[in-house]
């Protein structure tokens, strides 16, 4: 892991990423949404955080677990790929860790987006997800929608209390990338781009 802090001039390329993570959308919604939030990207601009780096799925999936576990009220995230959590021992860690997590208390929210599956492995992960939003958690504690996307190369997210962002690239199925943001700023700003997301799912449960 490499620590960083970033200044007004060091959010610039970590927007850009974020833009970039857009790219299903159309041109002309992006020009939208950005003038619309054009005061709150200057602000976002020239605020202070921290980033940390991640080299690989382990690192990355083990911070955001003990990230999720110290969360408050509220868990934002989309699950991007085209396989299943399944894998890799620190991913299935994580995915367990958010169940518990809201599970513990009732105030406690969890809203996930990802595509429709596409594959037996991936349709039983989400009934294995359902069953856990029936049996286990307060109704609505856990919320999920699918939403239209070619996962390819796609910036997956977690937010976390809105103040904390974890961000992930799959070059493929195996390979992850990803950083994490500590912003209040930037936390809003990707809570109002998940919930957009939210807003245009199909819901699942």
């Amino acid at each position: 892991m490499v620590k960083a802090v970033w200044t007004a001039n060091g959010w610039v390329p970590v927007i850009a990423l974020f833009v970039a993570g857009l790219a299903f959308n159309s041109l002309e919604s992006i020009r939208q949404l950005a003038e619309g939030n054009r005061e709150e990207l200057k602000k976002i601009a020239e605020s202070k955080g921290t980033a940390t780096h991640y080299s690989n799925a382990k690192e990355f999936y083990e911070a955001l677990t003990s990230a999720v576990k110290e969360a408050d009220f509220e868990v934002r995230a989309t699950y991007f790929r085209r396989v299943p959590p399944t894998y890799d021992k620190a991913a299935r860690d994580y995915f367990r860790a958010c169940i518990s997590w809201v599970q513990a208390k009732s105030h406690r929210k969890l809203l996930r987006v990802m595509p429709e599956p596409a594959t037996p492995a991936m349709r039983e992960w989400v009934e294995e997800q359902r069953e856990h939003s029936k049996r286990r958690l307060p109704k609505g504690a856990y919320k999920l929608k699918y939403i239209q996307i070619d996962v390819t190369n796609v910036l997956s997210i977690a937010v976390i209390d809105e103040k904390t962002v974890f961000c992930a690239i799959t070059m493929d199925d195996d390979v992850v990338r990803g950083y994490s943001l500590t912003s209040p700023d930037l936390g809003n700003y990707y809570k109002q781009y998940h919930q957009m997301l939210l807003n245009s799912g199909k819901e699942v449960f």
